[in-house]
C-alpha cells in the first residue's frame, strides 16, 4: 500500500491542501497523520475537518493538538505559542474539539508504528540524536517508525556495520529500510517547515517495497500569512513561514 504521511499541520490549509492534491496525483491509498494537526496557523476547524473528513486515514494527537483542548499544560510552550494557543482554543468548534480530544497518543500496527515526538515520549520528545535513537529502539517494535515535532526531515536507522546513521531525508529520492531492522522517519512539517525550506514538507511511504520518499510542494504562503496577520497572530510565526524556519 502506498500511504501518504503528514505532520505538523499547524493550521496551515493551503500547505495542507497542496500535500492532499500532490497525494491525490501520487494515487495514494491512506493517509497517516503524525499530530498537530492545529496551533500557530489561521485556519483550525478546516484542517480538522480535512483530516477528519478522509476516509482512509490513521492519527495521533500532538502537543498542541493536546494543549488546545486542555489535555496538555500551556506552560510547557513559549510565549507566541502560547498566544496561538490561546487564540486556537476561542476559535476550535465543539466538533473539531471532540476529534481531537479522541486522538491517541501513539498507534501501534503491525506494520508501523506512528507517534507525534517519539515512540518512548509520543506527544512531547524532539527526537534529535544517535543517542535518542538508540534509547527508542525498545518502545517499539516494527520495522519503522513515523515521527513529526521537530519540524525537520529525517532517518534515523542502524547500518549493514551496526553504525547508527542519522540522516536529513533527501527530496524525491525513495529510501529503502531494513525489514529485520528498525528506522525512524520525521517527515517533517506541513505546515511549518524549519529545515531551510518553506514548501510544504511530506513523505510516501511503499509498505511492499518498503520504501520512503520526501515530496516537497509551493503553497500560497502570502495568503496564509495575510490570515494570521489579521487574527493578530505573533509577527514572528507569520514571516517564519516564508523562511522555512
Amino acid at each position: 500500500m502506498r500511504y501518504g504521511v503528514i505532520s505538523d499541520i499547524h493550521s496551515n490549509l493551503e500547505a495542507l491542501d497542496a500535500v492532499m492534491a500532490l497525494f491525490k496525483k501520487e494515487r495514494i491509498q491512506s493517509i497517516l497523520c503524525l499530530g498537530d494537526i492545529v496551533g500557530y496557523g489561521p485556519n483550525p476547524n478546516e484542517c480538522v475537518d480535512r483530516i477528519s473528513g478522509l476516509k482512509k486515514v490513521q492519527s495521533t494527537a500532538g502537543s498542541h493538538d493536546y494543549a488546545s483542548v486542555g489535555l496538555k499544560d500551556m506552560t510547557w510552550f513559549n510565549d507566541m505559542a502560547v498566544r496561538a494557543l490561546t487564540w486556537t482554543k476561542r476559535k476550535l468548534t465543539e466538533k473539531s474539539r471532540a476529534f481531537l480530544m479522541r486522538l491517541p497518543r501513539l498507534v501501534d500496527g503491525s506494520a508501523f508504528t506512528l507517534a507525534h515526538g517519539s515512540p518512548r515520549d509520543p506527544i512531547d520528545e524532539y527526537l534529535l540524536s544517535s543517542l535518542q535513537f538508540l534509547d527508542n529502539l525498545p518502545y517499539f517494535r516494527t520495522p519503522v517508525s513515523f515521527i513529526g515535532h521537530t519540524h525537520v526531515p529525517a532517518v534515523f536507522y542502524t547500518d549493514s556495520l551496526g553504525v547508527i546513521q542519522n540522516k536529513p531525508l533527501p527530496e524525491g529520492r525513495a529510501v529503502s529500510f531494513d525489514p529485520e531492522g528498525k528506522t525512524i522517519v520525521n517527515v517533517g512539517s506541513v505546515g511549518q517547515p524549519r529545515d531551510g525550506d518553506p514548501r510544504a514538507c511530506a513523505v510516501i511511504y511503499d509498505s511492499e517495497k518498503r520504501q520512503v520518499k520526501m515530496v516537497r510542494c509551493a503553497y500560497d504562503i502570502e495568503s496564509v500569512q495575510k490570515k494570521m496577520r489579521q487574527a493578530s497572530l505573533p509577527l514572528y510565526l507569520i514571516e517564519r513561514l516564508g523562511y522555512g524556519r
